[in-house]
């Protein structure tokens, strides 16, 4: 199956920067065959089909870096909480109240909203135990929805659900069925919870950590971390006056810090910890509404590419944020590093697509296989139609397509060469059949979890 995607500009996200204001992308077989000028595309005899793009911005398809997916049934519940409040009174109740049809149904209106604004690509932080078969029953409905999923499986120091044995065997035949390539849509990673609020449950130890640590060496998956996700004067100062050390510093002694190790959040990492994640290759997913949302503070995302790291972007759930559009969170993103630094464009508009793609791909270990439009690449491709009021003229697609609209829809979606939206709408998921089942479910959670709810 060829497709031509003809016309508009193409932002290939290449290692060299390069900007196509009139391109094409070829596909074939599902990965990308060929991108350059317009004027080279092939005919349109030579293909199956062809997308016309005049007017449009074509880009990777997009990728959050760290998402907890049934987070979308309780949006709105979360206003005016401190990081800390709302485990104790949203999280932990909700968590307890949480039901196998509910992450189920959740996927499929997590997958919905991501992918309707872009995202082909995200990495699901598991903070609820979950087993084998519910692992194994979420990746059938996941698959189905046409994104590409990296879950990440929840590493327990003393799980409560089942014997340490049994979750320890568990987790390594997930990562032997679900290895992390990117022609399959479910793979499976790590996460961890080494942050102050998690250790008092008993999520981790020092064993644990040796052991995570040889995991993923062993299966070379990226493992996410909270790290100084929460309120500066209390659980991140917490942490610090209880072990003497910073939460990398912790993680680093602990053989927690190196090239897989996602570290969310890393709002108040140390200068000493930004230099010895940078030494490491570690990530930092950086969730600046999600801080913002909490009152976590702002990221120092200009300090940390400085130093060397490799930064991508997350939405986190959208219990603390309430979106998953990720060009809408670039734009907050933006934003906030200009009042962060009293500079404007302190993050250049490269860097923040970087952190939607090509960042995020490496941080995944993925790259160059999605997260850009080369050959020989995944074909995830994400296409804007810049053509309504709200661009104005247009005469800056990357700039436009972040900051001047306030709607961040795709017209067209496509995961591995095939659509998954056009401009009909969804292909994989019926929006109108999921919302009205996802708006029953979260209704029924709230009450169970005794959250209180205004409709």
């Amino acid at each position: 199956m060829k497709i031509l995607i003809r016309g508009g500009q193409v932002l290939p996200m290449d290692a060299a920067g390069t900007v196509l204001t009139e391109g094409y992308v070829l596909i074939e077989d599902g990965t990308i065959a060929a991108v350059g000028p317009l004027s080279e595309a092939p005919a349109t005899s030579e293909v199956n089909h062809v997308e016309e793009a005049h007017g449009c911005l074509v880009v990777p398809g997009l990728i959050n870096s760290h998402q907890h997916h049934w987070y979308h049934l309780l949006k709105g519940l979360s206003v005016g909480l401190y990081l800390e409040d709302w485990v104790r009174e949203v999280l932990h109740p909700a968590s307890e109240a949480l039901e196998p049809d509910d992450i189920l149904i959740s996927m499929r209106l997590a997958a919905a909203d991501m992918l309707a604004t872009g995202t082909t690509t995200f990495f699901n932080h598991s903070v609820v135990e979950t087993d084998l078969d519910s692992v194994v029953a979420l990746a059938e409905v996941s698959r189905a929805t046409g994104i590409r999923q990296i879950f990440g499986k929840e590493i327990r120091a003393t799980p409560t659900r089942t014997s340490p044995q049994v979750h320890w065997q568990e987790v390594e035949e997930l990562l032997r069925r679900f290895p992390i390539r990117a022609e399959e849509l479910f793979s499976v990673g790590l996460a961890i919870e080494t942050g102050e609020h998690w250790i008092r449950q008993g999520t981790m130890t020092t064993e644990l950590a040796g052991r995570v640590a040889e995991l993923s060496r062993r299966f070379a998956v990226p493992v996410s971390d909270h790290i100084t996700g929460g309120t500066l004067s209390r659980s991140v100062t917490d942490f610090r006056l209880r072990t003497g050390l910073g939460q990398v510093e912790w993680g680093a002694k602990h053989g927690l810090l190196h090239e897989r190790a996602l570290l969310a959040h890393a709002v108040w990492m140390g200068d000493d910890e930004i230099l010895l994640a940078a030494e490491a290759g570690a990530s930092v997913v950086t969730c600046p509404s999600s801080s913002a949302f909490t009152a976590g503070g702002i990221p120092p995302i200009r300090g940390w590419l400085a130093a060397g790291l490799n930064v991508a972007i997350g939405s986190d759930g959208p219990m603390v944020n309430d979106s998953v559009d990720i060009l809408g969170l670039l734009r907050e993103c933006f934003l906030l590093q200009n009042v962060k630094y009293l500079k404007p464009a302190a993050v250049p508009m490269e860097q923040l697509w970087c952190m939607a793609t090509r960042n995020a791909a490496r941080a995944l270990g993925l790259a160059g296989k999605v997260g850009e439009l080369t050959p020989g690449a995944s074909a995830d491709v994400a296409v804007f139609d810049l053509r309504s009021p709200q661009f104005g003229g247009a005469l800056n697609p990357p700039v436009n397509t972040i900051l001047s609209g306030g709607n961040h829809e795709a017209r067209v979606v496509i995961v591995r060469g095939q659509y998954v939206k056009d401009a009909s709408g969804l292909l994989t998921v019926n929006v109108a059949e999921v919302v009205e089942e996802a708006r029953q479910s979260a209704l029924n959670l709230a009450r169970r979890a005794g959250l209180p709810v205004r409709c």
